[in-house]
């Protein structure tokens, strides 16, 4: 789904959320502490998706699930304040759900998309035991509860073995993130003591609190998400953060004050809030449109619009792409199709067999440049040794003996991977084109979270020819220097003792910017 989609599904979820408050506070014979905690809960899960929604820009799945996760927590709460049956059924329904939901969130968030083994066996189990669950609804209360049973245990089963199979991925997330979840685990555990001791003398006070307390646990995690990498909110085009929070606060004010003298109450106060911050969900999936259309005359320079050459650069991508569809892949088959007239001769066919076995050999190898082939079967070693080789055979006329040396045990999580593989790509290509030498050195490692790539030759190019070059001359440096400068590496160069030059690359692996999408 589109994010302008995404983002209007959101917001009329919002909306109708906000008159099923008020028809709830309408029907609130009075105050109670027990209707009161969910409303201001749900108002706070409401602005945080307008926040984290707004600042994802780039469609990212982990953060739209999670957002979609908070939207079921919210008609969790407030329809267990509901005593109607419909609301009763309503609530029966989207516990199943809301599990279903909360597990997938979980695989995305460990491995944020990337392939692994069983992945498409664990969504069939998932999909389909949710599925049987709401079939039993159907059928008794008995069998409902047998086959939510059925779906909590096989959920769990499928969670556990797959972390079990990528501990080693697993462990490196919940490292690289373990701040941030202990952080959520202490705010949702001081907020619930507070909650508990609060309301300790009112009966069922926490009947079916904890189903949405572990989601929270990765809500500070999921914020730093958006904080680090998707910081783009539109608004921060026009105004700066203290601007930005300074009109909020002025126009929370004014909104208490009003609602004060009119005597209104405390859920009152809440919805109005809620009405706040709707508008200003509209007005920045408007703003956003704008700014991506560049109708506006905005020409403040923000993360927002560097977000926006981001993904310009991506277009660009697929523009290279679709050019190569059309200049190499179309025209070798319109002209296998033109010479099946004539397919008989013997000529002919060994035109045509010519032809296919080098459109097949050129899409591999584009294949190869678009997204590189990781074998998972492989180790991360054996991998980058079959490209060196790849790339020695590609080379038959130039003879140089290359050393690679590398760990048995090297682990790098996806997609620094493949980010590495195409710079050792680029790197040797380099190598055999330009370089007169005939020896090359390659040293590839990760120790405690940096990963160091070396790549040098014994040749006679000048140092100073290639740090000053312009970057029309040699558009891989620039490319490389320009990828490696995104993600917080260094790239640097040497004059390699005796001879030659040597090439050091350093990139900080963290769990955090493993979230994002590189561009080759």
């Amino acid at each position: 789904m589109k994010h302008k989609a995404l983002n209007l599904l959101f917001l009329a979820n919002h909306i109708l959320l906000i008159f099923y408050m008020c028809w709830q506070a309408n029907n609130s014979a009075q105050l109670k502490i027990e209707s009161v905690t969910p409303l201001l809960v749900v108002s706070l899960l409401l602005t945080d998706i307008t926040y984290i929604s707004s600042c994802n820009i780039r469609a990212n799945n982990v953060i739209s699930l999670f957002c979609g996760v908070l939207i079921l927590d919210c008609w969790y709460m407030l329809l267990l304040l509901d005593t109607r049956y419909i609301a009763n059924f309503l609530f029966t329904v989207i516990s199943p759900v809301m599990w279903y939901a909360f597990i997938k969130f979980l695989l995305l968030f460990l491995f944020q998309g990337s392939k692994y083994k069983f992945r498409k066996t664990v969504n069939i189990i998932l999909l389909i035991t949710c599925i049987g669950t709401l079939t039993g609804l159907c059928i008794s209360n008995r069998a409902f509860a047998g086959m939510y049973g059925i779906q909590l245990f096989a959920s769990m089963s499928c969670l556990l073995f797959i972390v079990v199979c990528y501990r080693q991925r697993v462990a490196f997330v919940l490292k690289s993130e373990w701040k941030y979840i202990v952080i959520s685990a202490a705010i949702v555990t001081i907020s619930f003591l507070i909650y508990y001791l609060a309301t300790a003398d009112i009966a069922y006070h926490i009947s079916n609190f904890g189903v949405y307390l572990p989601v929270l646990l990765f809500f500070i995690s999921v914020h730093g998400i958006v904080q680090k990498e998707h910081n783009a909110l539109p608004f921060f085009a026009i105004f700066s953060r203290k601007q930005f929070i300074f009109i909020i606060s002025a126009i929370l004010s004014v909104i208490g004050t009003a609602v004060l003298i009119l005597g209104g109450g405390y859920e009152e106060l809440l919805i109005s809030i809620n009405i706040l911050f709707a508008s200003f969900y509209l007005c920045n999936i408007v703003l956003a449109q704008n700014l991506k259309n560049k109708t506006g005359s905005i020409t403040k320079e923000s993360e927002y619009h560097a977000a926006l050459r981001q993904l310009e650069q991506e277009e660009i991508l697929k523009s290279d792409f679709a050019d190569f569809l059309h200049d190499d892949i179309l025209q070798d088959l319109l002209a296998i199709k033109n010479m099946m007239n004539k397919a008989h001769r013997p000529d002919i066919q060994d035109m045509i067999i010519e032809t296919l076995d080098g459109l097949n050999t050129h899409i591999r190898q584009q294949m190869q440049d678009y997204h590189p082939i990781i074998l998972k079967n492989l180790t991360e070693k054996e991998n980058y040794q079959n490209l060196i080789e790849a790339v020695t055979l590609s080379f038959p006329y130039r003879n140089i003996a290359v050393s690679f040396d590398c760990p048995d045990s090297l682990f790098l999580v996806e997609p620094y991977n493949v980010l590495v593989y195409r710079l050792l790509k680029e790197l040797l290509m380099n190598v055999y084109k330009h370089s007169d030498g005939n020896r090359a050195w390659i040293t590839l490692s990760q120790e405690k979270g940096m990963i160091e790539l070396c790549v040098s030759d014994n040749g006679t190019a000048i140092l100073e020819n290639i740090i000053s070059s312009d970057e029309t001359a040699h558009k891989g440096i620039a490319s490389m220097r320009e990828q490696v400068s995104r993600i917080g590496g260094t790239i640097s160069f040497s004059n390699n003792i005796p001879g030659g030059i040597h090439v050091k690359i350093v990139i900080p692996m963290k769990g955090d910017v493993s979230y994002q999408y590189f561009i080759s």
